[in-house]
Parts: C-alpha cells; structure tokens; sequence
C-alpha cells in the first residue's frame, strides 16, 4: 500500500505511525524492517514520527545504523527538522535519532555534514534556547557528530556551535544530560584550538565546568567530561593552566577521584586533566603532589587491570627515573602535549551501561590524550 501510494503524505505519515508502533519494542522487528520493505516508507514525510521511527532504528547496532543511513534516514531526518522549526518535540527527537545515526558510523557522520545537519541542529538549539530536552539532544548530536571526526569540530564551530553549547551549558545546570554532552563538546572544541579556548575561559567556562562537578557529585558521566573539558582548556596554555590553579580545580578534581575509584573514565580524564595543569606550573605540581594524587594515579592502576590506557599513562609516568614524585616529572607531564587524538572519541562508549568494561577501555581510550 504504502508503495502504491508514496507521493500521498497522509498515507506515508500514517505508514510511519504504524511502523513506529511495530519497531518500539521488538530488536526483531526493527532487523526485519529494515531487511525488508523499510524503504518504502519511512522516508518520505516530514513527521514526527518519521523522525521517532528513524531513533528506532538506528539504536541496537552499527549495522543497523549503517543500513538507516544508506536507506535515506539522515536527510529525512534533519528534512523533518527543518520543516518543523519551533516544534520543539521534532526537533529534539530528530537530534536524538542524528546523534544515534552517528553513533560509532563515521559514514553517517559524512552523510550528516553533507546534508547541512550540523546547521539544523545548532540553528534549533539557537532558536529554542528554553526547551531543555531540544538542548540537551543537541548537545548530545553535536557530541557525537564531532567525536570521531577530525574536521566536523571546525564546521561546529564555524556556525557557532560553540557558543550555543556554553549558553546551554548555563542555562541547565542541574541537567545532567546537558552538562555531559556539553561538556564533551567543549573538550572537542577546545583541543589545540587556542582561540576557542581563550573564548571558553572569558565566557566561563572553567567555572562551568567546576560547578558541573559540584552540582553533580555523583554523576561519573558529568564529572568526567568535565575533566576533559579542563584538560582541554589547560593543554599547551601557561596561563590557562594558571587560572585553573587558583579556581580550585585540583582538590576538586582530586575528590572526585577520590569518589569514583571504580570508575575508569572518571580517573583516566582526571589524570589527564592533573597532567595538562601541573605541566610548566610549580605551584601546580606542588598543589598535585600534596593531595596525593599519585597515590590514586597507582591504586585506580590496581582496580583498573584492563584499562590498557591508564595503565600506559601512569606506567610511562612511573618509568621516569625522577624520584617520587615522577608522576608529575615535566620530562612526562609534556607528552599529554603532542595531539594524538581527541578526548570526544570516548564519547561515544560512554552511552553504554557499564563504561569501565573492556570495550570501552581498549576501543576508546586510544585517541583519549
């Protein structure tokens, strides 16, 4: 029927409804769509619940994404954004099926930056400023757009992307979900940027970041992009590093190590945010040294066997041939310098529900530093 009738909207936007409903809670019946038939439907009307069914879709597995992408589902989707400006609920459930669709597939993050997505997501997130599931999504799109991509952080950033993230950032201080997708995004965006991160330390982003992981203490999502952010602000700046050393970061970040020991993201990002601080900064090292931080750098070593990354970081560190305090020895604390990669890559294992397990340790901390 639908096939029959596929220039009738009505009949597509009521064949998306149906299906929707058929793909909601069966990983079977989504695989059988999207083996069979999908394309005959879905993609076609700008409608809510085309962009509700696409989420679907594309939220049990890479292939699954691959195969919504290749059928049509990232330009229907940011089509139904655009065609459905101030309509909050669309817009937030087409950056949500965006930020899905670019989850681990690097071939739909092409296809979204092709499509001009990155400027539907961040002219909604503009334009609805107040709605706080749009700006959550949002962040969380852009997030997940960036995190495997070295070019996507500059368009980003070119449609202002990174000042409409900080203003979230502001606006919805006690959302978690706000605060993680944005924060990670402020780490993409500040890594060897140093424009963008003179614009994040005059609009208050390291005050952002503090209160992220004041606000939240027991969220290890939030707290660790948080570090990363600050990790990104602080890498390869003298005076950055300065600034953070009188905000009060270290003993911050030192309790929420301290909090979180079974949390491999939250000690791999605090490790890394120390490092970044107390490179080129004696008061730094000195302020590091005395909250014992090397002790945690050891013990997270200890609860983290398989977390094949921190142990290299600290094992590179503990190599020096500096006395105890080789941890922070300036021969080790430059190597974090070098860009090998970005802290966003990460993002996209931590949407899964056990963050320190193997997968996401040995696939994501490799372009981490």
């Amino acid at each position: 029927a639908l096939r029959s009738e596929i220039a009738d909207s009505d009949t597509a936007e009521r064949g998306c409804q149906l299906f929707d409903s058929y793909a909601a809670d069966s990983i079977a019946c989504r695989t059988q769509l999207l083996a069979e038939g999908c394309d005959a439907v879905p993609f076609v009307a700008n409608a809510a619940s085309n962009t509700r069914f696409i989420l679907k879709l594309a939220s049990d597995a890479p292939e699954s994404r691959k195969r919504t992408g290749e059928l049509g589902g990232v330009a229907a989707v940011i089509d139904a954004m655009r065609a459905s400006l101030r309509k909050t609920h669309v817009e937030a459930c087409g950056c949500n099926a965006l930020m899905q669709l670019s989850t681990r597939c690097p071939e739909n993050v092409q296809r979204i930056v092709e499509e001009k997505g990155i400027k539907a997501v961040c002219m909604s997130m503009f334009k609805s400023e107040e709605d706080m599931a749009l700006q959550e999504a949002g962040c969380g799109a852009l997030r997940f757009v960036m995190a495997d991509s070295e070019d996507t952080p500059d368009e980003v950033d070119d449609l202002g992307g990174l000042q409409i993230v900080m203003a979230a950032l502001e606006k919805f201080p006690m959302s978690p979900g706000v605060q993680e997708h944005g924060l990670c995004c402020i780490a993409n965006l500040c890594w060897h940027h140093p424009d963008n991160q003179e614009t994040v330390v005059l609009k208050g982003g390291v005050e952002l970041a503090l209160n992220a992981i004041r606000n939240h203490p027991d969220q290890a999502k939030v707290i660790a992009f948080a570090c990363a952010s600050l990790h990104g602000i602080s890498n390869d700046h003298k005076r950055h590093r300065e600034v953070l050393g009188r905000s009060g970061a270290i003993p911050l970040i030192i309790e929420a190590m301290e909090r979180h020991p079974d949390m491999a993201n939250v000690q791999a990002y605090a490790c890394a945010a120390l490092q970044s601080m107390a490179c080129g900064s004696f008061a730094n090292k000195r302020a590091v040294i005395q909250h014992q931080a090397e002790d945690l750098a050891i013990n997270a070593m200890e609860v983290h066997p398989r977390a094949w990354k921190l142990q290299e970081f600290a094992l590179e560190s503990e190599s020096s041939e500096a006395l105890p305090t080789s941890f922070f020895n300036s021969s080790t604390l430059l190597r974090p310098q070098k860009k090998v990669g970005k802290v966003g890559k990460v993002g996209n294992f931590l949407n899964f529900p056990n963050p320190s397990s193997i997968a996401f340790i040995s696939s994501s901390l490799g372009h981490s530093w």
